[in-house]
């Protein structure tokens, strides 16, 4: 996928979502990321992620915010629709 139709893709789920703010630079830097290196992102780790409820968010979100890693609930549902999309593209790729 190439980076317009990507930030197209990302603004439509904004607009859907209600996000304020995306940081169009930084999510295609992870979407390239997680497309062209899946090592980087083992499948039960995603699966583990996409699964995740709210209350499962927020645990995550306490866990890497003990890390020092802090990401707002907007941010981390735009961090799995982000990886999501990678996934999903890399699927259609192949298939």
């Amino acid at each position: 996928m190439d980076k317009n139709t990507f930030i197209d893709i990302l603004n439509c789920e904004a607009e859907e979502q209600g996000w304020w703010f995306v940081p169009i630079q930084d999510s295609w830097e992870l979407y390239e990321e997680a497309s062209n290196n899946p090592q980087t992102y083992p499948p039960e780790t995603l699966q583990a992620l996409f699964e995740m409820d709210s209350e499962d968010r927020l645990i995550w979100r306490t866990e890497l915010a003990e890390r020092g890693y802090e990401m707002t609930p907007m941010q981390v549902d735009q961090y799995i629709f982000i990886l999501l999309t990678a996934i999903q593209n890399g699927l259609t790729d192949d298939g």
